[in-house]
């Protein structure tokens, strides 16, 4: 779905059009009578990810050929403030489509959230408007990254307000958020979608907590820190060891916090490529390169291992339970490394 913010001119456009941004929804349906294949991408991103891809030994046409499993038509209830489902927002990583989360987002979804992506244009690699419009990802300079974040904050807020907005609400959720104040809120976020939902807590109360995969920080938020819960995940080899960042802002976490790193991953295990990789039955093939990208954990166990990690977050901030999972999860998942 398509939301232009009349507010905001985007600082990444010539021409002085205001900030447009496309977004997807995720949410649980307990009650569908009809299923469908829907593509996993729209057909211009597709083509470009392919193109893009194609390097790196994945099949021809591979991503305009995905299908993801969809309910199509289903019955929906309106639902009342006490009874809506928690609230998830998600970033992703800089020169990436939201689109490489679908699957992930999805299972988070199937978990008891609604769940909604954004697309940042222009730092994203393509973002595909509705009418086929295509806005490619501009060189962004690292001068250029803190613009780029607070950009990524500027969208998260104009997305939760539009969330209030009762039409965008019904066409993304279909009657699971109901008439007035929103829902209980947590945000993540994948690489510099990590930093933005870190970056995003000190300017909206309404996040009661957040997820940073794989993402080195940026911003005030190094100086000013943060009362909210805040999980960071890392690749093998990024740690508060490796990334500055990451030790600058620990003593200034004044709430709840941990730090994981994963052993056999890498920057994009946490992205659906390892599980494309490992459907498709390539991932073996891969050439070193590509390993070195999404890392050596098999694909399925690298999307099970995020998604319940990151579940266990946040039904800890957003559903009240005691925390305990993440300590379970620790002795499923030996590749988990608990920091600190």
């Amino acid at each position: 779905m398509l939301l232009t913010d009349l507010s905001r001119v985007d600082p990444f456009s010539h021409n002085g059009q205001a900030r447009s941004v496309m977004v997807s929804s995720f949410f649980p349906v307990s009650d569908c009578y009809k299923k469908s294949l829907t593509p996993y991408m729209p057909p211009g991103t597709g083509k470009f990810t392919d193109e893009k891809f194609s390097a790196y030994g994945l099949p021809d046409q591979t991503f305009q050929n995905i299908t993801i499993e969809t309910c199509e038509k289903f019955r929906t209830s309106s639902r009342s403030s006490s009874e809506a489902l928690p609230l998830v927002i998600f970033s992703g990583a800089l020169g990436t489509s939201r689109h490489l989360y679908n699957a992930l987002l999805q299972n988070v979804a199937a978990n008891g959230y609604l769940v909604v992506s954004i697309d940042h244009p222009y730092d994203a690699d393509i973002v595909e408007f509705p009418d086929g419009t295509i806005i490619h990802g501009v060189n962004i300079s690292d001068a250029e990254v803190e613009l780029a974040l607070s950009t990524r904050v500027s969208d998260v807020h104009f997305v939760y307000q539009q969330l209030q907005n009762q039409k965008v609400a019904g066409k993304l959720f279909h009657g699971h958020l109901s008439r007035g104040k929103l829902p209980k809120t947590a945000m993540f976020g994948h690489s510099l979608g990590g930093a933005t939902a870190a970056s995003a807590m000190p300017n909206m109360s309404t996040i009661l907590g957040a997820v940073n995969l794989d993402g080195t920080l940026f911003g005030p938020v190094l100086t000013h820190g943060l009362d909210s819960p805040l999980m960071l995940i890392g690749h093998e080899n990024k740690t508060r060891e490796t990334d500055p960042s990451w030790t600058e802002l620990w003593p200034r976490l004044r709430g709840w916090k941990k730090e994981y790193e994963i052993k056999n991953t890498a920057h994009y295990s946490f992205s659906d490529l390892p599980l494309i990789a490992s459907v498709l039955g390539i991932q073996n093939q891969l050439p070193l390169e590509v390993k070195g990208m999404i890392g050596m954990m098999e694909g399925k166990r690298a999307m099970q291992l995020t998604v319940d990690y990151v579940t266990a977050f946040l039904d800890m901030v957003l559903k009240s339970s005691s925390g305990n999972e993440l300590g379970k999860l620790d002795k499923r998942y030996i590749e988990a490394v608990q920091v600190a």
